[in-house]
């Protein structure tokens, strides 16, 4: 316990100080920790330590080892390989644990290599390591596995042998993960014999693994051979041509004789891989016969397609993992997934074969399912995959399948096979093959018309107040996923009047969801409740209290243990909804304020990080809900002095949402705020943010809130004052972005009040600085400006300068410059709007991608409307 302890020290004190160039986690570079002479005799004694330490001890040092060669390997540490090598031994004077260690630290060391950039410094470094490391790994590997052949019944020395050929397999992915190296290309024919021997190798029955979740050293081995070989076949398919039917038939020999014990599954998952590359590939008449059609299908699909008892004691007690498997997508190492995949390579290549062969495996399956449903229910889950694998050939998350095999009929199947058990009564389908029903709906979604989905609205709603976490889970994921459909770019298929009768039984089902054990923070439930109130739009007033009172609840409870970020996100979603879909309704919105208050004040003085620019977004749409020249309840007003406090501001989630929020007081309670003094600390959060390059964007926002908000009487003594931070800026540290915001910025005021009040303020500052400022900034930086709006504004000032400012009109040089930047403008084609996008798409895109994010998660249901500063003008 004390060398494992000092081990993990150790590794911890080199990941801090080792590398004095890394970055700390608030940017500063932190000093050196590490002398070089400590470094030199770390990097002495650490490889002895690993290979004479036990194994937990071991990995420890394996990953400070790791982290050392990450900043020092090749130029400072020249020593390390040829130590690994000597430390190998020579042939005939091994010691094989020795080597298993060697083996473990060079997989450590080259493991980086699978995922690097590809460099000129990393292409050096490999043809190092390759010219000192790939002889002595082929010699030992063939020592090794001769050594196999003469171990015979001595079970320990096997398992040695085993280990150490199932590392050397890992090296081997490293060293070849870039491209196909030279030294591997020659000596291929000594590899692939060496890769087929391990393949069809059959360990002594002492070697059969005890462990349910652990393969035997056999099975690993085999497993890193499969991934091996498919590197070839996806990097160097010419090269390794002659080498494919051999192994093609090794891994189809291998996939027929393994049984469906958990501890094989990463065994078979690379195998079945294997076959779907070589599927995909130009390889793939390997597999047009169709009898080799219907023994893939038959002894490898199908059975790796079942529903194991491991699968089913996931669905009933860790639904969270079930269906970030099954309907997230993270099963990508199953057995499930990878019988799907090698399916869809096979159909894409061979449609009709494929197609007709699957075909009668679905008939078979579900004859079985209805001679006795609950006996036979997994013959019919199987069915449901088979089906789904076969017929999608393009999904997105957005819309379900996109793309679809012709030759299924997805609606016969569908009505025949899928709606049925959507309707059963309670107790008559078992929940698997339920759950499996919603998500073929869920996926087929754009291709099941509403005449036949449409009536099944009310099962649906019936489903999510099942018990089974999965089924009601996936019945709010279908149902809010049937919203989304678009028959066209914003014409969505189904309306408010269809979920408006099943208003009060949908809004009940689902909160009561929440209350079954489990899913309390059901996430699934959550988003379909925030697609369920944006939906109904104005129709969601009868129901908004009672749903806010839920929500309130919810999210003081949340307060606690802040613990799903995807789940908050939804929630706040949901109130940012309901607060759109009211915000007429001044009764309604006074009762959203004694509701949502409580929990606000909560957030902010309990200082829930996670939530507080969630609330800054939901007080500025509630803000903004105010008719104009409403006063704000002194609820509001009482928040704002904190809104000031520098604290607020150091936190970077926190930015964008407070200065909406700043601005949100200013457009409707400006007089107040002026009134009692706080103008002075607004522009102090304004000097603060256009210091930053990262957030000048931000400060400019206030300016231009100012600029539209308030009477130039109440700030245009402080306006030499903000020129003159805008002008240190500019001239000390400008970037692009800076001189743009400064052109909308300069722009807005001249639109709003004339040309006049630019040039007098700037000439307050210095005079005929507005003159330098008009023809060296606005004239060159205006044609960069971009977005509709902002486009818009920058031109009619412009041509306001030009039309109605006599120093301008009295320069033809100026005159000219600003002129052709106006014209530049003008002609610019709209590259930066989406051109035939659907919003409703983008903004789905969006939401796919929720949740708590350190810079700043945007309220999409609360988003701000973008206000025309000249409307007057077409």
């Amino acid at each position: 316990m004390t060398r494992q302890s000092a081990a993990v020290t150790f590794k911890n004190m080199v990941k801090k100080n080792w590398d004095p160039s890394e970055p700390d986690e608030v940017g500063a570079v932190k000093p050196v920790g590490t002398s070089e002479g400590e470094k030199t005799r770390c990097r002495g004694a650490i490889v002895g330590l690993m290979l004479r330490a036990p194994k937990l001890v071991s990995a420890q040092l394996s990953e400070a080892l790791s982290i050392i060669c990450a900043v020092d390997f090749p130029e400072r540490w020249e020593g390390l390989l040829p130590e690994l090598v000597q430390r190998l031994g020579s042939a005939g004077n091994r010691d094989f644990r020795d080597v298993a260690g060697v083996l473990t630290t060079a997989n450590a060391i080259f493991k980086r290599y699978r995922g690097a950039m590809k460099t000129e410094e990393l292409y050096k470094e490999l043809k190092y390591v390759l010219d000192t490391f790939s002889k002595p790994l082929l010699e030992l590997t063939l020592e090794v596995s001769a050594a196999l052949d003469a171990s015979g019944a001595n079970v320990e020395l096997t398992r040695q042998l085993l280990q150490c050929l199932r590392l050397i397999c890992r090296v081997f992915y490293s060293l070849n993960s870039q491209e196909l190296p030279e030294v591997f290309e020659d000596a291929m024919a000594g590899w692939m014999g060496v890769f087929h021997k391990f393949l069809t190798y059959q360990a002594p029955p002492g070697l059969a693994s005890t462990d349910d979740d652990k393969a035997s050293e056999a099975d690993q081995l085999k497993a890193a051979v499969c991934d091996n070989i498919n590197l070839y076949i996806e990097k160097n398919e010419e090269e390794f041509a002659p080498y494919l039917q051999q192994f093609v038939q090794d891994v189809w020999t291998l996939l027929m004789s393994t049984d469906l014990a958990t501890n094989r599954d990463h065994l078979v998952t690379s195998g079945v891989k294997f076959l779907t590359t070589v599927a995909s590939s130009v390889h793939h008449k390997l597999f047009e016969s169709p009898d080799t059609l219907r023994q893939v299908c038959e002894n490898i699909i199908i059975p790796n397609l079942q529903f194991r008892d491991e699968d089913e004691e996931l669905f009933n007690d860790n639904h969270v993992e079930y269906i970030r498997r099954d309907l997230e997508g993270s099963d990508a190492d199953t057995r499930r997934r990878g019988a799907c995949e090698l399916v869809k390579a096979l159909t894409a290549k061979f449609p009709e074969h494929v197609t007709s062969a699957v075909t009668g495996y679905v008939s078979s399956l579900l004859a079985q399912y209805s001679a006795d449903p609950k006996k036979f229910w997994k013959a019919k889950d199987a069915a449901i995959y088979l089906v789904m694998a076969l017929t999608v050939r393009s999904k997105s998350l957005v819309k379900g399948a996109t793309e679809t095999n012709d030759l299924v009929n997805i609606i016969d199947f569908f009505n025949q096979h899928i709606a049925p058990e959507l309707q059963a009564a309670k107790g008559a389908s078992h929940a698997v093959v339920r759950a499996d029903a919603l998500k073929f709906l869920t996926m087929f979604r754009q291709q099941i018309p509403k005449t036949i989905a449409g009536p099944l609205l009310p099962a649906i709603v019936q489903l999510l107040a099942t018990d089974e976490n999965v089924v009601h889970s996936y019945a709010a994921n279908c149902f809010e996923r049937l919203l989304t459909v678009r028959d066209g770019p914003g014409v969505p298929r189904y309306v408010s009047g269809d979920i408006a009768p099943l208003s009060q039984q949908l809004y009940t089902n689902m909160f009561h969801a929440f209350t079954i054990p489990d899913s309390a923070e059901n996430e699934y439930v959550m988003k379909c409740v925030m697609r369920v109130v944006a939906f109904s739009g104005a129709d969601v007033k009868p129901v908004a209290t009672i749903c806010l009172q839920q929500l309130s609840g919810m999210l003081l409870e949340l307060c606690k243990n802040p613990r799903n970020p995807t789940f908050a996100h939804y929630l706040f979603e949901s109130v940012a909804s309901l607060v759109k879909n009211v915000s007429n309704e001044a009764a309604l919105m006074g009762q959203f304020e004694q509701l949502l208050f409580p929990a606000y004040q909560h957030v902010l003085t309990a200082d829930v990080v996670e939530f507080t620019p969630y609330v800054f977004q939901l007080l500025a749409q509630m803000i903004e809900s105010y008719p104009a020249g409403a006063t704000l309840p002194e609820s509001y007003m009482a928040i704002f002095p904190a809104l000031l406090t520098p604290l607020m501001w150091d936190r970077r989630a926190n930015v964008t949402p407070l200065v909406r929020l700043l601005k949100a007081y200013l457009t409707k309670n400006s007089q107040a705020i002026v009134a009692s003094g706080h103008l002075q600390g607004v522009l102090g959060v304004f000097q603060k943010l256009v210091s930053s390059k990262a957030q000048d964007h931000q400060g400019f926002y206030i300016l231009n809130s100012f600029v539209e908000s308030l009477a130039l009487d109440a700030w245009a003594p402080f306006l030499p004052t903000i020129w003159s931070i805008l002008f240190q800026r500019q001239q000390t540290s400008r970037t692009p972005k800076f001189s743009r915001c400064l052109v909308v910025f300069t722009s807005a005021l001249c639109v709003k009040h004339g040309p006049s009040s630019v040039m007098d303020s700037m000439n307050k500052v210095q005079q005929g600085i507005f003159d330098m400022i008009l023809e060296n900034v606005v004239a060159v930086d205006i044609v960069g400006v971009t977005g509709k709006t902002e486009r818009k504004l920058t031109c009619v000032a412009a041509l306001k300068f030009l039309t109605e400012c006599p120093p301008v009109v009295d320069r033809p040089g100026a005159f000219a410059k600003l002129l052709s930047g106006v014209v530049q403008q003008c002609i610019k084609p709209d590259d930066d709007e989406p051109v035939g996008e659907d919003d409703d798409a983008l903004l789905e895109e969006l939401e796919a991608n929720a949740g708590y994010a350190a810079s700043y998660s945007k309220l999409t249901q609360g988003a701000v409307k973008e206000k025309d500063p000249v409307p007057d003008v077409v």
